[in-house]
């Protein structure tokens, strides 16, 4: 069955000759490699790719960690997964129980580079529309189900929506907000070395706000996302994982009132093409390597198309961005992992009065720039049926107390404001 398949077979594509601790691996972990989710097959695979939840059965995932543009999921999270019959044979179910939802399953997920299609804050580095309400509202519904269909294919299909309602009458304000993604997902094996993943999402949002007889209304036309990975046994030892991904979303903003910020629409599409290497470099190393090319294209509204000074359009190119990433079982419960990403790209910003504003690749990061580095470090802890994650911020090594490294704001709040955990996430298989 395809379940034993991705459980047994192409060992390199599935990570499991690292050992217990990184054949149950989490979000913690993905976030720890530079971001790889694309390019690993793992426990997290489930809340992007849905039809690999058949292989992720009977598991009991915990999630918790800070908020940022980099979420692969929810700050905190508990899912269960439970296949239903013999070896699955009536499906196997997701329920998850999230803070939130636009940064866990489906649409706004897996590469920050689509945070550009969350509705409230667009990671786009010029600029987004300013919403209503400008927080991610509770999670509501959170379900996911896959099929096998014979020995070679799977379907998956999930469901999440948020929803926030508010009505005081005593300030006259009323605001009512929701967001809900549909995702479908398709998985094809050869039964010798290729696996192939396919998604399909779809996502709405929209809302209303009436405060002191203002009616302000925001809504999402169209948000889509097709994607599509292979894992290809190349040697032995090295997988290789071609990436396709392509997404799009349309926003508006309108006012009662007449009086608009600006930009007061936002239509943003991207298309992302990568290639992975995943090597097993003995027993206890596992090695990615991974070339993304991507290209996003926003074009806005504006209230007032006479000011020259609005935004009008804008691209952003990354030819190359580059991760890097290893992996290593210390010891049976015990693994480390490091990871880095180098983000080389061009921008290029167009007013309304067709004038342009183009960074060159190189240019150091900052407003104008899409030029970055990011760097991770992370480790996991295997014991008995648990396993459990640890995302670590990377000043961590210097803030191992001050008697040992004589340095001290990475504890003080008001100077550092972090911490050396960022996420620590937590699977129980039964």
């Amino acid at each position: 069955m395809l379940k034993n398949w991705s459980r047994i077979a192409l060992a390199s594509v599935l990570v499991l000759t690292l050992g217990a601790a990184a054949a149950n691996a989490t979000t913690a972990r993905v976030r720890s490699l530079a971001n790889v989710g694309d390019y690993i097959s793992d426990d997290s695979a489930v809340n992007r790719w849905y039809s690999t939840l058949v292989s992720f059965a009977n598991q009991v995932n915990a999630e918790m960690g800070d908020w940022t543009n980099t979420d692969l999921t929810d700050s905190r999270g508990l899912g269960w997964n439970l296949a239903c019959g013999e070896d699955g044979k009536w499906g196997t179910y997701r329920v998850s129980l999230n803070e939130a939802s636009l940064s866990h399953p489906g649409f706004w997920i897996g590469n920050p580079f689509y945070q550009n299609h969350a509705p409230q804050d667009m990671g786009f580095p010029v600029g987004s529309i300013d919403f209503p309400y400008d927080n991610t509202p509770l999670n509501r519904w959170d379900l996911a189900g896959a099929w096998e269909i014979g020995d070679a294919f799977a379907l998956g299909l999930s469901i999440t929506q948020s929803k926030w309602f508010v009505d005081d009458a005593a300030t006259d304000f009323k605001s009512d907000d929701s967001w809900l993604v549909l995702g479908l997902g398709a998985t094809w094996t050869n039964n010798e070395d290729m696996v192939l993943d396919v998604l399909f999402n779809f996502g709405s949002a929209g809302g209303k706000t009436e405060n002191a007889g203002v009616t302000t209304e925001w809504d999402s036309g169209t948000a889509f996302e097709i994607g599509a990975r292979m894992f290809w046994d190349w040697k032995d030892n090295v997988t290789l994982v071609p990436v396709f991904d392509y997404a799009s979303s349309d926003y508006s903003l309108k006012s009662s009132a007449g009086v608009l910020p600006t930009p007061n629409g936002q239509k943003t599409s991207d298309f992302m093409i990568g290639l992975g290497l995943n090597m097993d470099v003995n027993q206890d190393n596992m090695l990615v390597f991974a070339l993304e090319w991507m290209d996003t294209q926003a074009e806005y509204s504006n209230a007032d198309n006479t000011a020259p000074a609005a935004l009008a359009k804008a691209s952003l190119t990354y030819m190359p961005t580059v991760r890097l990433a290893l992996e290593s079982d210390i010891t049976p419960w015990l693994t480390t992992r490091i990871g880095a990403a180098k983000y080389i790209g061009t921008l290029k910003v167009e007013n309304q009065a067709g004038e342009e504003i183009k960074t060159s690749p190189g240019q150091p990061w900052d407003y104008d720039s899409p030029n970055g580095f990011d760097w991770f470090l992370g480790c996991g802890f295997n014991f008995a049926e648990w396993t459990v994650d640890l995302e670590l911020a990377s000043e961590t090594p210097f803030g191992l107390g001050y008697w040992l490294t004589g340095y001290n704001q990475i504890w003080d709040e008001t100077a550092g404001g972090f911490g050396p955990v960022g996420r620590i996430s937590a699977v129980y298989n039964y």
